[in-house]
């Protein structure tokens, strides 16, 4: 809920934001605006930030406005080359220094809002600066003065003795707090950077599991000892369904020449014999105790055959896991061998350049 709220408050400061770019753009007659009367930032923000023609009429003036001859340069397109006017305008924001020459997403309106709503207003900013000028004789002057100022104070900037003494500090900027920890060896072993430590702990975690899943696989291995043949874990299988059947078979074969027997005594043994009449039960105790046996049997069987074919699945599991390559925090796939190996040599590096400085 609080960050849905948050997201809510974000986006109507970011449609006020539209509201007060808006409102300059009409300060500075952009002929694009005239005859639009908007008053809601929601209609503001989807006329500046989705992507249409009056946005790319709006984008194109502010950027003549800026640097005036790619007035003339436009003025001799087609309708249809409107892809050479976003790249012109595209290459524009990159001699500005607030794109760079291949964000066409940006110029066509498809980028996020707050990332377009930077664009536009560092670019609007520009324009009195451009316009104000009296001391050139031509706007296009004005911006190559303004780039020479800028180039002026940046080499002014990475000149300075502050910038050096700060780029190559004298002592260690670490605070007096922690200066202690630092002279400690085994403490620095502990002390990973913050940049490595959710790697790694991700790592300690997944190795973790592993060796759970591996200790688990051999209680379970141990506690059935027909599994230490693999190689006849198929015909094991085989031989007992085989089994089982064939008892089912004896058994149903049994009660029935009990039957059999059973009918030809009462009408050909009994008349014959002195002795007193037999009542044979074929369903007796022995026979229930024997179906019961047999279908503990067969549900026994079933759970090792499941317990089998899990144990199976988990050790294919745990193989692809070691083998398998993913993402972890680039755009290169590698696998979880590979990955540890990596953050050990970066580990040993991290740790040889803290040891020197220290």
């Amino acid at each position: 809920m609080k960050a849905r709220r948050g997201r809510g408050l974000g986006g109507k400061m970011v449609a006020a934001s539209f509201a007060v770019l808006y409102e300059r753009l009409q300060e500075l007659g952009c002929p694009a605006l005239e005859g639009v009367f908007l008053s809601e930032a929601e209609d503001i923000q989807k006329l500046l930030c989705t992507p249409s023609s009056h946005r790319l009429d709006i984008l194109e003036w502010i950027c003549t406005s800026v640097y005036p001859p790619l007035k003339e340069q436009f003025s001799s397109l087609k309708e249809s080359e409107s892809d050479l006017k976003i790249k012109g305008m595209a290459k524009l924001g990159y001699e500005l220094t607030l794109c760079h020459a291949n964000d066409l997403d940006l110029i066509q309106g498809k980028a996020s809002a707050q990332k377009q709503l930077r664009f536009l207003e560092q670019l609007v900013a520009v324009i009195p600066a451009v316009s104000d000028s009296s001391t050139c004789s031509s706007p296009e002057e004005s911006l190559l003065e303004m780039v020479c100022k800028n180039g002026e104070f940046m080499k002014q900037v990475f000149c300075s003795p502050d910038l050096q003494a700060v780029l190559n500090p004298q002592c260690h900027p670490w605070s007096s707090d922690i200066k202690h920890l630092l002279a400690d060896e085994e403490v620095l072993h502990k002390r990973p950077l913050l940049s490595e430590m959710s790697h790694e702990k991700t790592i300690k975690n997944e190795l973790k599991k592993l060796e759970d899943t591996v200790a688990a696989l051999k209680d379970l291995k141990a506690q059935c000892p027909f599994l230490q043949e693999d190689l006849g874990m198929a015909d094991a299988s085989l031989d007992s369904a085989t089994t089982l059947q064939t008892l089912k078979l004896i058994a149903s074969d049994f009660s029935q020449l009990l039957l059999a027997f059973e009918q030809v005594y009462e009408s050909e043994l009994q008349k014959n014999s002195e002795q007193r009449v037999l009542k044979l039960s074929p369903c007796g105790p022995l026979f229930q105790d024997v179906h019961e046996s047999l279908t503990l049997c067969v549900q026994e069987l079933q759970s090792l055959a499941q317990v089998t074919e899990t144990s199976s699945y988990v050790m294919e599991t745990e193989k692809q896991t070691h083998g398998e390559k993913v993402f972890w925090s680039g755009s290169v796939k590698s696998s979880l061998s590979s990955k540890l190996e990596e953050l050990k040599q970066k580990y040993k590096t991290i740790h040889a350049i803290l040891k020197d400085c220290s």
